[in-house]
């Protein structure tokens, strides 16, 4: 199972079970007979960041904006793969990049499992790698360090680090050709 890390302790995200009696998540980490505790709103955090890559896996983008606080903002990381700019996008700006480039560019994404996730105190950060095809038939293949921060249940913040050297590779690929 997928360990995540606290401060605390680390115990398993896959596979937890409600307290019925507290409402509270609790997990036993199979080779650990230690108990650790997941609050309603740390569980639903996690489920958030878990929708997250979800509905991008989906291309949809209405449920993919509910998850995000009105002050949202979407920072991409290193800043060498930003062109101008600290890379910090709004909400709305966040959405429209997710219209123009995942939508059009893409005929299906898929994010996998996270490889790691690490929960703390209203944030949680995934290793994840994608899967996708792009409309022109090439295959993409990236690798990732999501962290979400959140407001309650809402995501108010995302930093996403990148392969920089695959991402600027693929794209100058996909980039049109000027005539000569």
């Amino acid at each position: 199972p997928h360990i995540v890390r606290r401060s605390e302790g680390t115990y398993p995200a896959s596979r937890p079970e409600t307290s019925i009696s507290t409402g509270l998540l609790i997990c036993q980490q199979p080779e650990s007979p230690a108990l650790f505790i997941m609050s309603d709103l740390e569980a639903k955090q996690l489920e958030n960041a878990r929708a997250f890559l979800k509905h991008i896996n989906a291309l949809d983008g209405r449920s993919l904006s509910d998850l995000l606080a009105p002050n949202f903002q979407h920072q991409n990381f290193p800043a060498t793969i930003v062109h101008g700019g600290d890379g910090t996008r709004t909400k709305e700006e966040f959405m429209d990049l997710f219209q123009r480039f995942w939508v059009q560019i893409f005929d299906k994404v898929t994010f996998g499992e996270p490889l790691d996730i690490i929960h703390g105190s209203n944030k949680v950060t995934f290793h994840v790698k994608s899967d996708g095809l792009t409309k022109t038939g090439k295959e993409y293949h990236n690798e990732y360090m999501m962290t979400f921060h959140f407001e309650g249940e809402k995501i108010i913040k995302v930093n996403e680090f990148v392969d920089s050297k695959y991402s600027a590779a693929f794209f100058a690929a996909l980039a049109p050709k000027p005539a000569s």
